[in-house]
């Protein structure tokens, strides 16, 4: 941990938190032609390959002693400690509201984990 970490204002333990969103795989693109009738049509379009990631309120957590967290954190970082091997990760970077996180493709299904929320400030 750096000194930031350190010297953080506050800190939040979440435990037994639920990772059932997965990594975007990317985009691709699509053509179909249809016919209905004598009229035929082109049709273009993008659909992301794989799911989606999981985006996780703030608000919406409550740490291990039963508080529930603010609504906004100025600066949040966001720890991810598995219960199992399975990979999980924060997907980009945290925002003040909330984060976004994925587990690895290959794992069996949802991962719990704990989640530290550390406030590094301003």
């Amino acid at each position: 941990m750096g000194l930031a970490e350190v010297t953080a204002r506050r800190v939040w333990f979440v435990p037994d938190f639920i990772v059932w969103g997965l990594p975007n795989m990317g985009e691709i693109e699509f053509l179909v032609v249809e016919r209905v009738g004598n009229e035929d049509s082109v049709l273009f379009g993008k659909r992301a390959v794989g799911g989606g990631a999981q985006e996780v309120s703030f608000a919406d957590l409550v740490d291990h002693r039963g508080n529930q967290l603010p609504d906004t954190i100025d600066t949040p970082r966001v720890l991810l400690r598995p219960h199992s091997s399975d990979a999980v990760f924060v997907v980009g970077a945290e925002s003040g509201a909330s984060f976004k996180v994925a587990r690895e493709v290959d794992s069996s299904g949802p991962v719990t984990v704990d989640l530290l929320v550390i406030e590094i400030g301003g």
